[in-house]
């Protein structure tokens, strides 16, 4: 796929990904995925196929189970906001020491 391009289709994404379309589609009902419209075709963002390359990744070469995929994914999330508490704690730190040294 061109890197060029804002928005792919559910055809150009199950290519890219190497699965029929319907599994696609299917996943972005089961994982509740906000995926735009442009007129009556679905239009796929970088992000959004990012998100599916996850999704088929645990499901189908890790073989999750649906459920498993969720609670994996919703880990994750919580993990991603551990870490970004503890960077904005380690910056302030780092002011305050500075703020001291200087």
């Amino acid at each position: 796929m061109k890197d060029i391009k804002l928005f792919y289709s559910t055809e150009e994404v199950s290519e890219h990904f190497e699965v029929a379309p319907s599994k696609i589609r299917y996943y972005e009902r089961e994982f509740n995925l906000k995926i735009q419209t442009r007129g009556k075709n679905k239009a796929f963002t970088k992000k959004d196929m990012a998100k599916l390359g996850e999704i088929i990744s645990l499901v189908d070469e890790q073989n999750y189970t649906l459920q498993g995929a969720k609670e994996q994914l919703r880990s994750k999330k919580s993990k991603t906001a551990v870490n970004h508490d503890i960077i904005d704690r380690l910056k302030f730190v780092r002011e305050v020491l500075v703020k001291i040294k200087g």
